[in-house]
């Protein structure tokens, strides 16, 4: 796509070939030709200069559309209208459509209507159209399978010089001090997960039991200072599938709007060149 700031008559022209090219793929619309180089010799012999000119099959028969792009300040007007319609009737050329910027007056509008001649205003959107600014052209879903590894510690237990043992919440790993024989301390929280890496190694929901040695440490646990000989800790490493589905909505900001007349359809072109159906989102018909 052009950039959007500098559009003239050259690029709405390129800009009115690719919208038609876009929505009539699913019928094999051919672009025969385009701007200054696109002309066809009349019957008259007279030669014809046409903006855009595309072709298809209707089952055996060859059909072509002469296509008139008016980037114009002023509205169209019937003689516009009249000057296409004598060139489809001195060449092969079967169907007629004009592209307007700024619209038609009623007696091109009723001149066109008459000889089947399409009618399409294209226009950059304004804050006055009555459409949303952005449009949503299309979702992709996102499916993730996670298995999570994680070691869960199940039991506690903190046996002193007298053999008595104290059991020690896990929530509290980071109130619990131990303390050596230098004076040295350490969180609970430190040799728990000495305790937690082992259980990376184990075999899942088999569940482990492991003594660490501590002698001559003391344990601060609750504002009490327990001398203790090791800490027994017993876990086991659990898996869990965290599979879920993530949706996102792709948007794109809406640049021009594209009015078909006589059908009363509305399409809007995005920035990026997405064009979406008004009332029907993506659509391939026109």
């Amino acid at each position: 796509m052009e950039e959007m700031n500098s559009l003239d008559w050259r690029i709405y022209e390129s800009l009115t070939k690719y919208i038609y090219e876009t929505l009539r793929k699913e019928y094999n619309i051919n672009i025969e030709g385009h701007g200054q180089n696109c002309k066809i010799r009349g019957y008259s012999g007279v030669i014809h200069q046409i903006d855009v000119l595309t072709s298809e099959f209707d089952e055996s028969q060859k059909y072509k559309t002469a296509i008139e792009c008016k980037y114009w300040k002023k509205k169209v007007n019937k003689d516009t209208v009249m000057k296409l319609l004598s060139i489809i009737n001195d060449t092969d050329i079967q169907r007629g459509i004009i592209v307007s910027k700024n619209g038609f007056t009623s007696d091109a509008q009723k001149f066109a209507e008459h000889h089947n001649i399409k009618i399409v205003q294209l226009r950059e959107l304004t804050k006055h159209d009555n459409v949303q600014a952005q449009v949503e052209c299309g979702i992709i879903d996102f499916f993730f399978k996670i298995n999570i590894r994680r070691p869960e510690i199940t039991k506690i237990l903190a046996k002193t010089v007298n053999d008595i043992e104290i059991s020690i919440p896990e929530h509290m790993q980071y109130q619990v001090l131990i303390e050596n024989r230098d004076g040295l301390k350490i969180k609970l929280f430190d040799s728990i997960m000495v305790f937690k890496e082992l259980l990376h190694t184990q075999k899942e929901f088999k569940t482990i039991s492991k003594s660490y040695s501590f002698p001559g440490h003391i344990l601060y646990l609750s504002n009490h200072k327990h001398y203790i000989n090791s800490i027994t800790y017993e876990g086991l490493l659990t898996i869990i599938n965290d599979d879920h589905k993530k949706t996102f909505s792709l948007v794109d900001k809406v640049w021009m709007i594209m009015n078909q007349i006589f059908e009363q359809q509305t399409f809007l072109i995005t920035e990026n060149g997405i064009i979406v159906n008004k009332n029907e989102n993506l659509s391939n018909q026109i």
